[in-house]
């Protein structure tokens, strides 16, 4: 058979009714699909991953104005209530992100509060007047950079305190 011919027979079926298209219909199912919301679990996860984050920047911004260095900056396990922040020898710092009971996240403001004790911990595993010295200052250096913003202006901190036994993970700094 020649080209000529075979070009010229009749064909049964067009090649456009020989593809496969979606129909409207199915088109239409989806884009209706519902979107999965994220569950409770994931929307904290989000948010402590952003906490996080931010933490490290300011960490990471303190620790260059006051010479210390950090291994790693992590949330504590969930489960852990015993502190609101640890600093082992080796830089590891890990800090509490939600409260105890209700599960909701700290205040910015403790948060940072903690955040400056442990780095103090950087240089001093203790709770040594040259500790608090140094704490003091780096929350001051916080509190200039708009990092730590306890209350409105005037109004005294209230802030825990940060120094009792079992609070800050003591037991656990090594000395």
């Amino acid at each position: 058979m020649s080209r000529r011919t075979r070009e010229s027979a009749p064909r049964l079926f067009s090649v456009r009714e020989l593809s496969l298209e979606r129909t409207g219909l199915a088109r239409l199912r989806d884009a209706v699909r519902p979107i999965r919301n994220p569950t409770v679990r994931e929307l904290q996860t989000d948010q402590d991953e952003r906490t996080m984050k931010r933490l490290r920047e300011m960490a990471d911004d303190l620790c260059g104005r006051f010479r210390l260095r950090y291994h790693k900056i992590e949330a504590e396990t969930e489960g852990v209530n015993e502190h609101y922040g640890i600093c082992y020898e080796d830089g590891v710092i890990r800090i509490r992100l939600r409260h105890a009971r209700t599960g909701r996240l700290l205040k910015e403001s403790s948060l940072v509060d903690t955040l400056c004790h442990e780095l103090a911990h950087l240089r001093h595993l203790d709770h040594s007047e040259r500790f608090k010295r140094l704490y003091w200052k780096i929350l001051a250096e916080a509190r200039e950079l708009g990092y730590y913003r306890p209350g409105p202006a005037g109004t005294p901190a209230q802030q825990l305190d940060l120094f009792a036994e079992g609070v800050c993970g003591m037991g656990q700094h090594g000395r």
